[in-house]
C-alpha cells in the first residue's frame, strides 16, 4: 500500500523527477531480474557476487515477495505498463499457495529441505500483496487467504499484553515495529469487517504507542531488546503507526501523533547533521559512519505520507534529500544483471546494515520512495508555482 498512485500526467517534470524515474526503472528491472532469478515464483531474498548465492541470486523470499506486489501494481499504474501488473498477480498467485494450517504464511527463505514455520511479522507482510491482488482482480481467494491470515495474527495477540507471544523473529520479543502488522490487519480488515482483526490490530497500537518516549523515540523498536535500532525498523514503526491512523480515521489519530513526534526527531536529526544515521540508540545518539539506505527510503516515504496527512511540506525537502542520496548508492555503472539498478543495504556497502548484499527490500522501498515523491511533487506543480527540488 503505497497511496494514490494515479497515471502520468502532462505536467512537465522536474529535474529531480525526471532522474527519480528514470531511476526506478532500472531498479523495477532490477526486481523483475530477482524473481527470474527463482524460476517466477518469488523474489530473491539478495543478491551478491561477493556472497555465494546461486549466480549471485539467494532463494525466493516470501516475506517480501508480498509486499512487492503493491509495489508493481503501484509502477504499472503509474507508468501504464500492463505487465508490471501481470507480474505482480503471478507474485500473489505464488503467495496464496503458501498458506499453512489455520492461515498462517512462512518465515523465512524457503530453501531446499527446509519446513516452512509460521511467523508473525512475514504473514502480516504478505498480506499487502493479497490486498493488492484482491483490489486488482476482485478474486476472493485472495481475500480469503489474507482473512485467514489476519484471523490467525488477530488470535495469537495476548489480549491484555497487546503483544504476540509466539512465532516472533527473537523468541519472546514483540519489537514496536509490529506495528506494521497491525497496519495489514487493518487493510483486511477494510475489506471485510471483522471486529476481532480490527480489536486485536487496535489493540497491538496501543501498546505500541504507550511505548513512545519523551523525546520521541519508541522503545523496543529495534529487531532486539535494549540495542540500538536499525533506521529500517524506525521506519517499520512510524509508517505500521501513520498508516493505521489514518485507516483508523478519527479514532486513530493518536497513531497519527506518536508517529508525525518519532517522525519530527528522525527529521530533525537529518536536517541539522544533513545525513541519516544507520542506527539510534537511546537518547538518539546516532550511528553516523554509515546509513542504512533502505531505512532511508522508508523513512522518505513516511516523512512524504506525513507531509500530506499534517500538510507540513517541512518534511518534502528532507524526503527529497534522502531519495536523491539514495539514488547515489544505486548500482547503475554496471552492465552485470546481479546488481544493475539494486539498491545496497548499507552505504557504504560494508556497513553494518546486510553487510556487501542488495537485498530486494531496499530496492522495493526505493522504487516506492521514488513513487510517493513524483506523485506529490506533481500535485504540488499542479496547484501553483512552487521551488523545483
Amino acid at each position: 500500500m503505497i497511496g494514490d498512485v494515479p497515471p502520468l500526467g502532462a505536467t512537465p517534470p522536474t529535474d529531480f523527477q525526471r532522474r527519480a524515474r528514470a531511476r526506478g526503472a532500472l531498479a523495477v528491472r532490477w526486481l523483475e531480474r530477482s524473481i527470474e532469478a527463482c524460476g517466477g515464483a518469488g523474489s530473491a531474498a539478495f543478491s551478491s557476487r561477493l556472497f555465494r548465492f546461486p549466480g549471485g541470486w539467494d532463494h525466493p523470499y516470501p516475506e517480501t515477495t508480498g509486499y512487492l506486489i503493491p509495489t508493481l501494481v503501484a509502477w504499472a499504474r503509474r507508468t501504464g505498463e500492463d505487465r508490471w501488473r501481470d507480474l505482480a498477480l503471478r507474485q500473489a498467485d505464488w503467495v496464496a499457495s503458501l498458506e499453512g494450517p489455520g492461515g498462517w504464511l512462512p518465515g523465512g527463505t524457503l530453501r531446499p529441505g527446509r519446513t516452512p514455520e509460521p511467523s508473525v511479522f512475514n504473514t502480516g507482510q504478505m498480506l499487502f500483496g493479497l490486498v493488492t491482488a484482491w483490489d486488482e482482480t476482485g478474486r476472493a481467494e485472495y481475500l480469503d487467504v489474507a482473512h485467514r491470515a489476519a484471523t490467525w495474527l488477530a488470535e495469537g495477540v495476548d489480549a491484555d499484553a497487546g503483544i504476540w507471544v509466539d512465532h516472533s523473529y527473537v523468541a519472546g520479543f514483540s519489537p514496536s515495529y509490529y506495528a506494521r502488522v497491525a497496519w495489514p490487519m487493518l487493510e483486511v480488515e477494510r475489506r471485510r469487517p471483522d471486529p476481532v482483526v480490527r480489536d486485536a490490530a487496535v489493540r497491538v497500537l496501543d501498546t505500541i504507542a504507550d511505548r513512545q518516549r519523551d523525546d520521541g523515540s519508541v522503545a523496543d523498536w529495534g529487531f532486539r531488546p535494549d540495542r540500538p535500532a536499525f533506521t529500517h525498523t524506525i521506519a517499520y514503526t512510524i509508517r505500521g503507526l501513520l498508516e493505521s491512523g489514518r485507516l483508523l480515521g478519527a479514532d486513530g489519530e493518536r497513531f497519527v501523533d506518536v508517529a508525525d513526534r518519532a517522525a519530527t526527531a528522525v527529521r530533525r536529526r537529518a536536517d541539522l547533521r544533513g545525513a541519516v544515521a544507520g542506527t539510534y540508540g537511546d537518547g538518539w545518539r546516532g550511528d553516523y559512519r554509515y546509513r542504512c539506505v533502505t531505512g532511508s527510503c522508508q523513512l522518505a516515504i513516511a516523512w512524504i505520507r506525513l507531509a500530506e496527512a499534517r500538510g507540513d511540506e517541512r518534511y518534502v525537502s528532507t524526503a527529497i534529500k534522502a531519495v536523491e542520496r539514495s539514488m547515489a548508492d544505486q548500482r547503475t555503472r554496471t552492465l552485470d544483471p546481479v546488481v544493475r539498478g539494486a539498491i545496497p543495504g548499507s552505504a557504504p556497502r560494508v556497513g553494518r546494515y546486510l553487510f556487501l548484499r542488495y537485498p530486494n527490500w531496499a530496492t522495493k522501498f526505493f522504487v516506492d520512495a521514488v513513487l510517493v515523491a513524483d506523485v506529490h511533487l506533481d500535485r504540488l506543480l499542479e496547484e501553483g508555482p512552487c521551488a523545483s527540488p
